[in-house]
């Protein structure tokens, strides 16, 4: 016998209080009393399909996000249940193919539940994932993590380098050949003893989860003796193009591609015509 539809929804929003309740307690004994065994989940991209799969996609939440719901709505029509829930968490463990980060984080997702003989059957669900995917993403460390680069540099904190740079650091620069952070920390100091520089960031942003890329132009004045010409007290400016890589929340690598040329043209070192 088929269920009154009006009975479904009325038992439904019930039945979804009890849901949440053994989704935040991570009954999942309790869960499994209230949804079908041939349950469906549909997701955008993909379904789940068994009570024992969706079960596993709810164990894999709660042990890489320690998630928790909060009802913010529910309608009820006919045999459908429509819910929204605030999610909360922290991310204690892959997601999204993001390593863990340990950062609390919120989202947002929106459902449609439908109810058949007093347990849900199926669930269409919309969830913010791309909200989820934002607060979690390491794009955001690698950012921040190659403006302190520009900032130490700029404050002249030279051995402050050590903490943001690997051991086992690679430059690629065609104005020069270096083996090590040491010796990029001795250049730097050099060029801000001959142009008293400072690095001014035009732009600065994510490339890929391991890239940062940085638009720079600097600007000082000609204060002591470089590409074999005494100081001449001019101002200067020039500009660079730089690519950060990122690994263990430390620089492993960078490209640098700077408009050496403009610079030497400046302090009027004679160039090949």
């Amino acid at each position: 016998m088929s269920t009154d539809p009006t009975t479904a929804a009325a038992n439904g929003a019930a039945l979804y209080r009890r849901f949440l309740a053994a989704f935040n307690s991570g009954d999942l004994d309790e869960i499994a009393e209230v949804i079908s065994p041939d349950f469906v989940d549909h997701h955008p991209g993909f379904d789940i399909n068994g009570v024992d799969s969706y079960l596993d996609a709810l164990r894999n939440a709660h042990a890489t996000l320690e998630i928790r719901g909060e009802l913010e709505e529910v309608l009820e029509a006919g045999d459908r249940v429509v819910t929204r829930v605030h999610l909360t968490g922290t991310h204690v463990g892959p997601v999204l193919g993001v390593p863990a980060t340990g950062r609390d984080v919120m989202w947002e997702t929106t459902e449609i539940w439908r109810v058949r003989d007093g347990r849900f059957a199926e669930r269409w669900a919309v969830d913010d994932l791309l909200g989820l995917r934002e607060q979690i993403s390491v794009q955001e460390d690698n950012v921040a993590l190659v403006q302190r680069v520009s900032d130490v540099v700029n404050e002249r904190r030279y051995d402050a380098m050590d903490e943001l740079f690997s051991d086992d650091f690679v430059d690629h620069n065609p104005a020069w050949s270096v083996d090590s952070l040491e010796e990029l920390k001795g250049i730097i100091r050099d060029v801000h003893g001959t142009l008293d520089f400072t690095a001014n960031l035009d732009g600065l942003y994510a490339a890929g989860d391991d890239k940062v890329v940085m638009q720079i132009t600097f600007t000082g004045r000609h204060v002591g003796a470089m590409f074999g010409v005494e100081a001449t007290g001019k101002p200067v400016t020039w500009t660079s193009i730089e690519v950060y890589r990122v690994a263990g929340h430390k620089v492993v690598e960078r490209w640098v591609q700077a408009d050496t040329t403009g610079l030497m043209a400046q302090l009027g070192v004679a160039l090949p015509q």
